[in-house]
Parts: structure tokens; sequence; C-alpha cells
């Protein structure tokens, strides 16, 4: 199958880490309101006009993402950084083209992103502000996946998946997002600084939902940078780390976890937990592992964990409970993200992931929720 038009994303901006903790996350109830606030503001704005109005605007809004992953890529957010500037001025920075940039800012600007001054001059807006690059959300890096021109192409078939439940990504091109990331070192390393932008607001939830003070050694199964591991070490004295992913991947771990102060404490083993996990935990965490893969992928993991484990180890499932007929703002769109990128992957509820683990001779225990992300335990049966 003949390969689609690729543009390459630019380099992850600059990223700088400290041993400092994350923020703490919010209160779960504050959060569940906060959430529950803004469902119901987006539902009653649907509700008013016509839906006609809603039809068009929904269609339209489609263009909002080529608009801003176009505007991150040539650089404008940086430009204006430093303050407003015209369009003409803005261009003459960028290389753009003067006229089509200020329709391109007007338009992001009535949707929100970005700010049109009675001067004319454009300036950011708290939303187009988490656009520059260095940010430690790393939402560039986030909006650039979802932009990517493999992503796009693999949405522009969207209706594979709902005839056939087969993931779009794999029809398009001819191999998984993995075998992808492999052939596309731009987007295997823009993908990583997405990942962690999203394991630095979990990983403080996951240091406090769960009671770490009963574990002594602890393997981050799939890992990755081991941006999820040096905070529950920094966050938990007693802790020692083992780093589990690709020899690649352990190797740009290794100035993370040393520029948070950590390294010394994190034995890195190299590996895929298709093969084989490291042997000697206390605790095996699997961090939004299992939703990239179907039910037979993820069984033949969990089992791998399993056989790894003592009689007393335990395994610590993190990832966004969805349930059946869920409205979670969160994990209801990841879900469908899944189901166009991943080969049978999907956001499980909590008695799917508890089915996995029977499957995998592993015992159902303690749950510890968030709006979020929640963790499930289990042990050897």
């Amino acid at each position: 199958m003949t390969e689609p038009r690729y543009e390459p994303l630019p380099p992850p901006s600059p990223l700088t880490v400290s041993s400092t903790p994350f923020p703490d996350p919010p209160p779960g109830s504050l959060l569940r309101g906060l959430l529950w606030l803004r469902g119901a503001l987006a539902t009653l704005a649907k509700m008013i006009g016509p839906a006609e109005l809603c039809v068009f605007e929904q269609a339209a809004g489609m263009g909002l993402l080529h608009v801003l992953g176009a505007l991150v890529r040539t650089g404008v957010p940086e430009a204006l950084a430093a303050g407003p500037l015209g369009a003409d001025e803005l261009a003459e920075r960028t290389g753009l083209n003067a006229d089509a940039l200020f329709r391109s800012l007007r338009g992001a600007a009535q949707q929100g992103y970005f700010r049109m001054r009675a001067d004319g001059r454009f300036a950011h807006n708290g939303r187009s502000r988490a656009l520059v690059g260095g940010r430690a959300s790393r939402a560039r890096e986030f909006l650039l996946y979802y932009c990517s021109g493999s992503n796009l192409a693999a949405w522009a078939r969207f209706e594979h998946a709902l005839r056939t439940g087969e993931s779009p990504f794999d029809l398009v091109h001819a191999m998984n997002v993995w075998e992808w990331f492999e052939r596309h070192a731009d987007e295997r390393e823009n993908f990583a600084h997405a990942m962690m932008g999203m394991s630095r607001v979990d990983a403080p939830v996951i240091a406090r939902l769960y009671p770490f003070s009963e574990v002594r050694r602890l393997c981050d199964v799939g890992g990755g940078r081991g941006t999820l591991l040096s905070e529950l070490l920094i966050r938990h004295a007693h802790l020692r780390g083992v780093l589990c992913d690709e020899p690649r991947v352990l190797e740009s771990a290794r100035s993370l976890l040393e520029a948070r102060g950590v390294l010394d404490r994190v034995e890195l083993v190299a590996g895929s937990f298709f093969d084989a996990v490291p042997a000697g935990a206390d605790a095996y965490l699997l961090k939004n592992i299992l939703h990239d893969w179907d039910d037979g992928r993820c069984v033949a993991i969990l089992r791998n964990v399993r056989a790894a484990m003592g009689a007393a180890g335990r395994v610590l499932i993190a990832e966004t409970f969805v349930e059946r007929f869920s409205r979670e703002p969160i994990g209801l769109p990841a879900d469908i993200q899944m189901l166009v990128a991943c080969s049978g992957g999907r956001e499980r509820s909590r008695s799917e992931l508890e089915h996995l683990l029977k499957q995998s001779g592993l015992r159902p225990a303690r749950v510890f929720t968030y709006p979020t992300i929640s963790v499930l335990e289990a042990s050897r049966e």
C-alpha cells in the first residue's frame, strides 16, 4: 500500500526537569465537581439555538485542529510569546503569508485560542499560551501528535473502524502505530514527550492514591523515560525502582532520572513485556499499558508479570476506568483514539480489567479511584 504524504514533525521543545516534586493534584471531589460543571455548561450551550447551527459549528470546528497544528509547526506561538504583534509583522518573523495568517488567527481567536485586540494585533490568552514550547505539560507535543499526518490519515478512514471494529491506522499504513514509530523517529520522539506530559499530571495522583509505604522495590513495566517512577521515588524516599523498557528508551531515561536525583535508586532493565519482566520486585506497575492492546495481548503481558512475581507480589494497574454507559469527559475521547490508532486497544471498565487479571491467574484486590486515573491492585491466586 502506498504510504500517504508524510511531513516530519518539528523536534520536541526543550524540557527542564528537577528533583522538585510535581504539583499536587486537586481533591478528587473538587475535580469531579469542576468536570461536571464544565460538562453541564457545554451541554447547555449545545441546547441553545437550532440543531442545524450545532451541526454546522461541529463540522466547521474540525478545521481548528488543522489550524492550530499548522500554527504550532510554523512557530507562531513562540513568536507571540514576547508580546502582541500585527499579522504583517508576525508573518515577516515566521515567513508566512500575512493574509492567510491573519485569517487563521482570527478564526482561532473566535474558537477561544489567541486574542484579537481592538488595535488589530494578536496576543496570547490562557489556551494559546499552553502551545508555546518548553512547557512541562507538553501540550504542544500532544497537539502535534493528534494533528500528525499519520494520525489524521487514520482518522480520515474512521468508517473502517465503524464497519469492522479494526484500526484504521493499520489499514492506512499497513503497519501498527508502534511499527510506524520505529520507522519515523520524529513522531516517536514527539509521542514520547506527549506521554511524559500526561505522566506529569498523573504521577502525583498515583503517588498519593496508593499506599506505597507497603512497597520496597517497585518495577515500572513499560515505564518509558521514567517520569512516573522518578516522581514516586521522590515522594517515597524508601522506594527502590526498576525501570523496564526498550534499550533505546532506557538510554534517554538516564538523563531524566539523573536530573531528578534518583538515578542511583533505579535499576534499568532492557526488554519487552511481551517476552519477560524482571523478577524480584514487590510490586509491578503498569500505567496506561493495557489500553494500547487487545485482550489477548493484555493477558500475555499480565502472565509475564505473574511469572516474575513472588508469592507476596502485587500488580498495580493504573488506567482510566470507562464504564459501559459512562459520560466520563477524559476516558471517552481517549477510547475513540484507541479505536483509531491502536490494534485492539481500548479504555476498559473496572470489571473488564478484573476479567483480564483473572484470565492471567491474578486475583483483583483493592481499588483506588480518582476522576482522571485509578489504580487497581491484584495478587497471585
